[in-house]
């Protein structure tokens, strides 16, 4: 670019001076050409005066001196301005440079994103304070540049294996002010770990550590300081101290995180602080130079010198801080009162007994009293309290008072329970603490977990945090455990299931249901099944309503739980097989409705036992189905002929009146609704009687069954205080029979997808299997694929393998089984959920059959 005023003043200035000295040479000295003053137009008068002085060029200097150009370059380096355009002219007289300038936007606001490693006020304060990059300045690209070197400086100078990638956006706003935004990318891939330096740990632990960051492929703060914490905690368990993760040696490069462990090791011993006047016999301590630094050597010695010089000893370390790995032990008087120990007494233990804490202790009579062993011993007895789930305060625990030591132990205890909302607030508080009612005063921290787990598998709310307080001064032990809980998205649901089979077509129902009722964890559930058969009949239906826990204020019913189940239904069983006088299959097949009602009660007898017991009456009616053309094929291919309806309306069975007297007794131990530990188990027989017809009835039905639950795999996080195994294998068997006077269709049937996994043979067609006893099993292998989103819940893939017998009342044994793949999948949309969608695809070579299925409801 030309400058042609800057050529044109030049000559002007110098022609007068040329000539001038070609008139009088002799007589006139040479005069050189100087700025006069420096001017700044486009910009504020504060920063237009930081400009001026910023330059290196000021009023005085020579104009041959100047380089307009490199004027320019410096007012750009300031980082307040876009753009610079010098020039020199003159003004009353003298030289005067021009600087027109584009100052940068004011900063309106400033914002970090992905930032979790440092707090983000924290640094927003330091480069307000530093920098001036705050709303309200002008922004300044340089100094913007400078803080970004100044966060990733901090990351590598904190422990961060690599400096994270940190960007700048800026945004203009309708006022002219900008929005800076500063974008932090904390992690980065990983495609192999590395660690050196370990010789003292199992290399299974320290691989198992790092294997979260390996599985994930990428690198995370959290994932990657827990693994830190998780080595020093290790190194802490084995006894050895200034040992773990050296986080300045270590480093993430090229997708390669290099782990370096640095072990402590003895540099140096120092008695010095004992005292020249006391013969102080070093040989004998086991702490010595270049032997590993562990806190049973260190305590042994520290008990060896009080014994040896009669003073109460204690030890400090000082790492050398060029590597702290290499340590100064210094063993030194603690100048507080000592003697040999001639009794050790505990005072306030209820949980441990006094010869548990003695055997946990450092110190023993006859040595001689060292303050700081008798503080690691009371720690030894803590740590004895934590691994029976307990705990103890530290307020003044230990007292040496003429040769007796004593340990003052004060139990935690808990003092009252807290509730802690967040969120919409439906569910009454009593609901809760009614689950943990039972737990008072000194209390394990199973205990506890237990509770916590009880409250999620209500189903209504989320614990999603747990502290504790002290309330009262006195007695800072006594401890407030405060529950933070959320309401579920929603506790209201809408039902909906499908079944497709060759033989029967398709199967629909839909319904509503809502398992917090009034805020009181009471549940209503309601459905309607549209169920196509050839009697004609199409719509069967439930309702049902269950208390869950009867809190009234009469017996023992609010202390243990006691529910209460109203049902109505009217339900269609298609498909039923007629039987001619002599108890021979006719071809012919009719539909039974059962309508009724039922009432049960229910009573927890234990911590995984519950025992109830149900009362019901139903009427039952048959209907004749028409023949279809799969009978007259299959009665054409036996060389039979098909009873009319008159004659297979006389064999059907009789209407009658039902009631039913069923108790029953579960096991339940499990973890949840996708079980990956514990037992099932249930035993339910009944007593049935009524009338069919002129026919009186009487029966027992008897059923059982059982699952468990095996998980391995990978440990997925759930929520607070909840973890799942990512893999499960479940087993269930299951058995019934029937034995009296039963009416026709009162026997089991078996096979095709149904919502009770007793009489389930998926791949088998439905009714495949029918008789007065039957034997079903079940295997499968579950993986939880870890969905959980606003509207994907939970994700699972299933493998399976059912199988089972019946036997009818003549002793005739059918058997059939079933495998396949499925599918699960758990949705939440709104404030309507969808928990557990089942997709079944099953094939039975016994039966040379397949099926899929599309239902509701979950694994069993």
């Amino acid at each position: 670019m030309k400058h042609p005023l800057t050529l044109a003043v030049t000559l002007a200035l110098t022609a007068p001076l040329a000539a001038a000295q070609s008139a009088a040479p002799t007589t006139t000295a040479p005069q050189t050409a100087t700025l006069g003053d420096v001017v700044v137009t486009g910009a504020t008068d504060l920063l237009g005066n930081f400009l001026k002085a910023s330059l290196t060029v000021q009023p005085g200097a020579a104009l041959s001196s100047l380089n307009l150009r490199q004027i320019e370059q410096e007012a750009l380096a300031t980082g307040y301005f876009s753009t610079v355009s010098a020039s020199l002219g003159t003004q009353n007289g003298q030289n005067v440079l021009t600087l027109n300038v584009k100052a940068n936007p004011v900063i309106g606001d400033v914002q970090i994103s992905g930032l979790t490693y440092f707090p983000v006020e924290g640094f927003k304060a330091r480069i307000a304070d530093l920098l001036n990059i705050a709303p309200g300045a002008t922004l300044n690209t340089d100094r913007v540049d400078q803080s970004k070197d100044l966060l990733a400086q901090n990351f590598r100078s904190e422990g961060y294996p690599f400096t994270p990638n940190i960007s700048t956006q800026t945004k203009v706003g309708a006022d002219g002010s900008v929005t800076l935004t500063y974008v932090v990318d904390e992690t980065a891939p990983i495609t192999r770990v590395e660690v050196e330096g370990n010789t003292r740990l199992p290399r299974e632990e320290v691989v198992n550590a790092f294997k979260p960051l390996y599985d994930a492929k990428k690198f995370t703060p959290d994932a990657y300081f827990k693994a830190a914490q998780q080595i020093a905690q290790a190194y802490q368990a084995a006894g050895y101290l200034q040992s773990g993760v050296d986080v300045t040696g270590s480093s993430l490069e090229g997708g390669v995180l290099k782990v370096k462990l640095a072990e402590g090791v003895v540099s140096d011993v120092d008695t010095s602080n004992l005292g020249s006047s006391v013969g102080v016999s070093t040989a004998a301590l086991l702490t010595k130079v270049g032997a590993p630094l562990t806190i049973s050597n260190l305590e042994a010695d520290t008990r060896t010198l009080s014994n040896q010089t009669g003073k109460s000893v204690g030890f400090a370390l000082q790492p050398d801080p060029q590597d702290p790995a290499q340590v100064t032990v210094l063993f030194g008087d603690a100048q507080t009162a000592t003697g040999p120990i001639k009794e050790i007494r505990f005072v306030g233990n209820t949980k441990l007994s006094s010869a548990e804490l003695q055997a946990a202790l450092k110190l023993k009579v006859g040595d001689v009293y060292s303050k700081q062993l008798a503080e690691s011993s009371f720690f030894a007895l803590r740590d004895a309290y934590r691994l029976k789930g307990y705990d103890i305060s530290t307020r003044d625990p230990i007292t040496f008072d003429q040769g007796v030591l004593t340990y003052t132990l004060r139990e935690a205890g808990l003092a009252k329970f807290e509730l802690n909302w967040s969120g919409p607030h439906r569910t009454q508080d009593r609901v809760i603490l009614r689950e943990l009612q039972n737990l008072s005063g000194v209390v394990t921290d199973a205990d506890i977990r237990d509770a916590l787990d009880r409250i999620t598998r209500l189903g209504i709310v989320k614990v999603t945090n747990l502290t504790t307080r002290s309330d009262d001064p006195k007695n800072p032990e006594q401890l407030t455990y405060v529950i933070s809980l959320s309401e579920q998205t929603s506790t209201r649901s809408i039902p909906l299931g499908v079944t497709y089979d060759t033989a029967s077509g398709f199967q629909g129902s839909v319904g509503i249901s809502n398992n917090n009722v009034f805020g009181l964890g009471h549940s209503l559930e309601g459905s309607v099944t549209a169920q196509p058969t050839d009697s004609g009949q199409f719509l069967g239906g439930s309702v049902a309503y269950t208390i869950p826990w009867l809190d009234v204020d009469f017996a023992d019913f609010r202390k243990t739980r006691t529910s209460l189940s109203l049902s109505l239904s009217s339900m269609l069983s298609p498909n039923n097989i007629i039987l001619d006088t002599d108890g021979n299959a006719t071809g012919r097949q009719y539909t039974q409705r059962s309508s009724g009602f039922s009432v049960r009660v229910g009573r927890s007898l234990g911590q995984y036992v519950t025992g109830s017991l149900g009362v019901g009456t139903s009427y039952d009616v048959s209907y004749l189905e028409k023949i279809t053309a799969a009978d007259q094929k299959a009665a054409d291919t036996a060389g039979t002929t098909l009873l009319g309806d008159d004659e297979a309306k006389a064999l059907l069975p009789q209407s009658g009146l039902v009631t039913r007297i069923s108790p029953s007794v579960s096991y339940d131990s499990t973890n949840g609704d996708f079980p990956t530990q514990g037992v099932r188990a249930n035993f339910s027989p009944s007593y049935n009687f009524g009338s069919a017809g002129s026919t009186s009835l009487g029966w027992f039905k008897i059923e059982g069954g059982a699952s468990t639950y095996y998980g391995f795999g990978k440990t997925l996080e759930k929520g607070f205080n909840q973890q799942s195994k990512q893999q499960v294998v479940a087993v269930r068997a299951n058995a019934g029979t029937l034995t009296g006077t039963y009416p026709n269709g009162s026997s089991f049937t078996i096979g095709g997808a149904n919502i009770v996994s007793a009489y389930e043979l998926r791949g088998v067609p439905g009714g495949t299997l029918k008789g007065n006893s039957y034997l079903t099993g079940s295997a499968e292998y579950r993986y939880d694929f870890g969905v959980s989103n606003s509207i994907a819940q939970g994700l699972y893939g299933i493998a399976f393998l059912d199988a089972g017998s019946a036997w009818a009342a003549n002793g005739t044994q059918t058997s059939a089984y079933g495998l396949g793949l499925g599918v699960q999948l758990n949705l939440g949309v709104g404030g309507a959920l969808l928990p557990a969608l089942r997709f079944d695809y099953g094939f039975s070579p016994s039966n040379n059959s397949s099926k899929f299925t599309f239902r509701i409801g979950p694994v069993w």
